[in-house]
């Protein structure tokens, strides 16, 4: 392959030649002139089709290309220095790994099923810009449902001097949003072992009826009966970015894993991580319980790609290819 290197040594210029400006290309890299004319006694403008940066040129890989709604794909892009991914109009970050950028791009449970692409914006060591547009065909997920009774409130029970706390959710959803350098690896955990008297009580996506009401929306994490006090742990390297007692989901703890992931783990009857501190994969952040709106002691647990809530337990079997 002709390099930039090679073709400006033929011509008898150097790289830092003014005037001759470079774009790469998904399809295939070249230089382009810039805008305008020569100006006199500027130095020659070169037009050189089909000719590509300095070293290997970025190329892209994704973990598969049927992904369910509520999953992901992970997105690698070799020899690449910046870039993100877009799909349904949303942009999800790419940041440095081994060899290039690392990222997942989240399915939605609203995102409609059937071919769609994922857009890939790259940037290489040498400023080339290179877009790739990928397929993929989004799967139809068949979500399960649940009937939830809740007990009334104690009609007996003195009035709290506390004041009321405010819904969670806007701040869960401004952090969700934010964008920090990556601290996560390869794999995702989960925050407890299943096993014995500790199983999954309640799925992601999952549309529930609470005393008999109608069965709306879809649960935005997943349920993992246990007893109370079992040590629940981080599910990647971290900060922690939430620890305190909310009105939905009693004692939460919200760690940061950068590049848009982030995770929370909810109804803890004790937080044993702090705003501030660095947690690594297996840490210990809480311990189960049933605080906030919950009928029994177990953690929910939640995990989010660019604001976007997807299934945290697709990320720990291989079935997404990461």
């Amino acid at each position: 392959m002709a390099t930039r290197r090679r073709v400006l040594a033929g011509l008898g210029l150097g790289l830092a030649a003014p005037g001759l400006f470079w774009r790469g290309a998904g399809s295939g890299g070249r230089a382009v002139s810039g805008p305008g004319a020569a100006e006199p006694g500027a130095l020659y403008r070169a037009t050189i089709p089909l000719v590509g940066t300095d070293g290997p040129r970025p190329s892209i890989e994704l973990s598969l290309r049927n992904p369910y709604q509520g999953g992901a794909v992970y997105v690698r892009v070799a020899n690449a220095t910046a870039g993100s991914a877009r799909i349904f109009g949303r942009v999800s970050p790419l940041s440095p790994g081994a060899g290039g950028l690392e990222g997942f791009v989240g399915i939605g449970v609203g995102d409609p099923p059937g071919p769609t692409t994922v857009e890939v914006m790259a940037t290489d060591a040498v400023g080339g810009s290179f877009r790739f547009v990928e397929p993929v065909t989004v799967r139809q997920t068949q979500w399960t449902y649940d009937d939830i009774w809740l007990p009334p409130p104690d009609p007996d029970a003195p009035p709290s001097d506390e004041p009321p706390l405010e819904p969670e959710q806007p701040r869960l959803d401004a952090l969700y949003a934010r964008v920090t350098p990556r601290r996560w690896e390869l794999p995702f955990i989960i925050p407890i072992e299943l096993g014995g008297d500790v199983w999954v009580s309640g799925y992601f996506g999952e549309q529930r009826s609470f005393n008999g009401g109608p069965r709306t929306g879809h649960h935005g994490g997943t349920d993992i009966a246990a007893p109370t006090g079992t040590p629940v742990r981080a599910t990647n390297h971290g900060t922690v970015v939430m620890s305190e007692l909310t009105l939905v989901r009693g004692n939460l703890v919200v760690v940061d894993h950068g590049g848009g992931v982030l995770s929370c783990y909810g109804h803890l009857s004790e937080r044993t991580a702090e705003v501030g501190a660095a947690v690594r994969r297996g840490d210990v952040v809480g311990l189960v319980g049933s605080t906030g709106l919950s009928s029994g002691p177990h953690l929910h647990w939640e995990l989010s790609v660019a604001g976007v809530l997807v299934d945290g337990l697709r990320w720990l079997d291989g079935t997404q290819g990461f």
